[in-house]
């Protein structure tokens, strides 16, 4: 009898980010992937470049904890938070390449508190935070509320690239709820990966930069999607297995002819957009317009020292109050 052996590898990323090593894989009796729509064996597939292929528009966001809050005063302390967040889009080929980018501000209490809004001065022009409801009792709640927030944000951005006729747009996580064929959602570090099947994961395994696995069928939250994985860069001696690969969804009401065109030119210009490790810790899912783009988007949410002094200095002058 051969015992299988294994060997102990290091991830070079850096632990405050995802990693592949922490992902889980579906058991083979939940039916992840509801089928694949290519003919023929899972086997890596490497696509000639498409012709007369749309230059891609990325859309991203970026989210910040301002301040944490209490409201006070009437029975049981409901916590809150003070947030700002942004969202836009960086398009390839454009100019201005950077689009429809925004900044909103809110203050999100526990229990459905709708609170005032709260406003500091700065010194190029009042700073406002606008209520935003928030239903649930518990304090983790106000985390989900924000990434909510910003997920609505971001589906903006994608609806104005629609208006425009964009005919790519990679959204850096999963897909928004819309559906239109022009939108895929990048998921750059998938935190269950929905195959189980060694054949399958022999083949991930053996993507090289430019392949793409076969396009498949994955249920999601009761929602089915396209999907499918591109290598973004080919591992280096050092790398995780699946380390460089991100998974694409798109809506499924896409005709299976436009999804597999699409599926092609993912795996054909996605990888000339992805990062060095030695440029950006999280390469190289993090493609470099998203980065420019998580840039900008923070210089405009501001420098949080000093919106943080500004925020103790006005409620020291002043406290909120209003009447639930």
């Amino acid at each position: 009898m051969v015992t299988a052996t294994r060997v102990i590898k290091i991830d070079p990323r850096p632990t405050a980010y995802d990693s592949v090593a922490e992902a889980s894989f579906a058991r083979e009796d939940e039916g992840t992937i509801v089928e694949t729509i290519e003919p023929g064996p899972w086997a890596p597939v490497r696509p000639e470049p498409v012709a007369a292929a749309p230059l891609p528009a990325f859309v991203d966001g970026v989210e910040r904890r301002d301040a944490r809050v209490s409201a006070e005063g009437d029975g049981v302390p409901l916590p809150g938070l003070l947030v700002s967040y942004a969202a836009g889009a960086m398009c390839i080929g454009r100019e201005p390449a950077l689009r429809h980018a925004s900044v909103e501000r809110r203050l999100i209490i526990t229990k459905g508190a709708r609170p005032p809004r709260v406003e500091i001065e700065a010194a190029n022009g009042p700073i406002e935070y606008l209520p935003a409801h928030n239903a649930e009792e518990d304090a983790e709640s106000l985390d989900r509320t924000l990434k909510d927030l910003r997920a609505s944000l971001e589906a903006e951005v994608v609806r104005a690239l629609i208006a425009e006729g964009a005919e790519l747009i990679v959204v850096d996580g999963r897909l928004p709820p819309l559906r239109h064929e022009a939108a895929l959602g990048l998921i750059k570090t998938p935190h269950r990966l929905p195959v189980s099947l060694p054949e399958h994961l022999d083949v991930l395994a053996r993507l090289r930069a430019g392949e793409r696995s076969p396009v498949f069928v994955r249920m999601r939250s009761d929602r089915a999607y396209y999907s499918w994985f591109v290598c973004l860069a080919t591992p280096g001696q050092l790398d995780l297995a699946f380390s460089g690969l991100a998974m694409l969804e798109m809506d499924d009401a896409t005709p299976r002819a436009t999804a597999l065109r699409i599926a092609d030119i993912t795996a054909t210009t996605l990888p000339a957009y992805a990062p060095s490790a030695y440029r950006d810790p999280r390469a190289p899912q993090n493609l470099i317009p998203v980065g420019q783009l998580e840039r900008e988007l923070r210089h405009r949410l501001g420098d949080p020292d000093l919106l943080r002094r500004l925020l103790l200095q006005a409620f020291t002058k002043e406290v909120p109050e209003w009447a639930p």
